[in-house]
């Protein structure tokens, strides 16, 4: 299971949860994404742009919006927003996570993924991520061309894999026929049925590297 432990707070990237004591806070999914980058690259500040390049991509939102997620974030962690303990606002910049993570929860095996389509995109950690018409898919794509239990990401040890479930209109990886598991690398263009998906992985917090790909 992957963890971030922070004071009285644990983010659960399993059950995508926010819990205090054990109990869970509301969050809304974008918050929780939020949170999960500042606390994935903390101490390091996230500009604004970086921000919304990484919750919205390819899509104009107004500005509030991300400082609306603040907002929802420092209530879910019950903190005074002039004097926060884990979400640091650096004006005219961005945001950055202050909190110190427990040595049993700064997990840097909570990597981060997305797939990006036009229209939408998703997050993805470590696990099996169903693509395709259902519902409950992870990611799930209205498009006639999309078997509704049409393919599978699987995310484990930092390596992801992608995987065709016998499909109608099948897939490909950069335009190479997915008859198989295959290795999946930043950048790579998924297609399935007629919908082509970019799959990118963020790298680990470095010292003066850029972290968020655009």
């Amino acid at each position: 299971m992957k963890r971030a432990q922070f004071g009285e707070f644990v983010l659960d990237l399993d059950t995508r949860e926010l819990l205090r004591r054990g109990e869970p806070r509301a969050l809304s999914p974008k918050a929780f994404d939020l949170l999960h980058v500042l606390i994935e690259h903390q101490p390091k500040v996230l500009s604004k742009a970086e921000l919304h390049d990484y919750l919205w991509p390819n899509t104009f939102v107004v500005e509030a919006n991300l400082s609306n997620l603040i907002g929802e974030i420092r209530r879910a962690l019950a903190e005074n927003p002039h004097d926060p303990q884990f979400v640091r606002t650096v004006h005219r910049i961005g945001y950055a996570f202050r909190g110190e993570l427990h040595a049993d929860g700064r997990d840097r095996g909570i990597a981060l993924y997305r797939v990006s389509w036009a229209g939408g995109s998703a997050l993805l950690a470590a696990g099996a991520h169903l693509i395709g018409r259902d519902p409950d898919a992870a990611v799930v794509l209205e498009s006639p061309s999309v078997s509704r239990h049409h393919a599978r990401i699987s995310i484990a040890d930092g390596h992801a894999t992608f995987e065709d479930l016998g499909s109608k209109n099948g897939s490909t990886v950069d335009g190479r026929p997915a008859n198989g598991p295959m290795d999946l690398a930043d950048g790579d263009v998924i297609t399935v049925g007629a919908v082509d998906l970019k799959f990118q992985s963020f790298r680990p917090l470095g010292s003066t590297e850029t972290v968020i790909k655009r």
